[in-house]
C-alpha cells in the first residue's frame, strides 16, 4: 500500500505539471454532466435520442476510462524517454510491480467514476451489483490503452497519434447499434464489444452473465499478452 501511495503521488505530481494531462482529469466530471444533465434535456427536445440512452452511457463509461489510459500511457512514454525503466532493473521494486501499481491507481479511480455514471446517470436502470461489475470491466480499458501506447510508441509524439488510432478501434463495436450488418459482430475480438453487449443485455434484454463473463476472459487474454509484449520490448 505504501508503494502504491508513493507511485500515485508521483504520478499526480507529474500529471498536474503537464497542462494537457491536468485538463484530462476533469473529463470524467464533464462526462457525468453530459449524461446527467445534457442528454435528458436533449431527449426532451428530440425524443428520437431516448432509445440510444444505453449507447450514450456505454460511450461515457468508455471515454472516462480512456482518459486514465492516456495519462498512464503518457507517463510510461515520458519515463521511456528518460530511461527510467533501465534504472528499475536495479531498483528495490521490481519492474512488474511498478507497472502493476501504476496501472492499479488508474483502474481504481476509473471504477469510481464509472460507478457514478452507471448509478447516477439515470439513463439506464442498473442494479448496484451489476453496475459495480460493469464499472470494473469498463475500467480495464485504462490499462489496455496504457499498455498499447507504451508498448508500440517510441516517444510521446508517436504515442499521441497511436492513442487516437487505438481509441478509434476500441470504439468500433458501437457501430453495430447504428448499422444493421451482421459482419459487425466480427468486432467480438475487440474487448469493448463485450462491455457494450453487457449494458445492452440490461437495457434491451439478453444474457448479461454470458456477455460479462466472456468479456472478462477476452480482457484477461489481451491484457496478459500485452503485458508480456510490453515486458520484452521495454525492459
Amino acid at each position: 500500500m505504501k508503494q502504491l501511495l508513493l507511485i500515485s503521488h508521483n504520478d499526480f505530481r507529474i500529471t498536474f505539471r503537464e497542462p494537457l494531462l491536468k485538463g484530462l482529469l476533469f473529463f470524467p466530471l464533464i462526462a457525468l454532466a453530459i449524461v446527467k444533465l445534457l442528454v435528458p434535456y436533449l431527449s426532451e427536445l428530440y425524443p428520437v435520442i431516448e432509445p440510444y440512452h444505453p449507447v450514450i452511457l456505454m460511450w461515457a463509461c468508455m471515454q472516462s476510462a480512456t482518459m486514465f489510459g492516456f495519462i498512464n500511457g503518457f507517463l510510461f512514454l515520458e519515463e521511456k524517454d528518460e530511461n527510467v525503466f533501465s534504472a528499475l532493473r536495479v531498483a528495490p521494486i521490481s519492474a512488474g510491480i511498478f507497472v502493476l501499481l501504476r496501472l492499479a491507481a488508474g483502474v481504481m479511480i476509473s471504477i469510481i467514476v464509472n460507478l457514478m455514471l452507471l448509478m447516477y446517470g439515470d439513463l439506464v436502470a442498473i442494479p448496484f451489483e451489476k453496475a459495480l461489475l460493469l464499472a470494473i470491466q469498463y475500467s480495464l480499458i485504462a490499462p489496455l490503452l496504457a499498455l498499447l501506447t507504451a508498448t508500440f510508441a517510441r516517444n510521446k509524439m508517436e504515442g499521441l497519434a497511436q492513442f487516437k488510432i487505438f481509441n478509434l478501434v476500441l470504439n468500433l463495436p458501437i457501430l453495430r447499434y447504428f448499422l444493421d450488418y451482421s459482419a459487425l459482430e466480427g468486432f467480438a475480438i475487440i474487448p469493448t464489444y463485450w462491455s457494450f453487449r453487457s449494458v445492452e443485455a440490461i437495457a434491451y434484454g439478453g444474457n448479461f452473465w454470458l456477455f460479462y463473463t466472456v468479456g472478462l476472459a477476452v480482457y484477461g487474454v489481451v491484457l496478459f499478452v500485452l503485458a508480456r509484449v510490453f515486458e520484452r520490448r521495454v525492459f
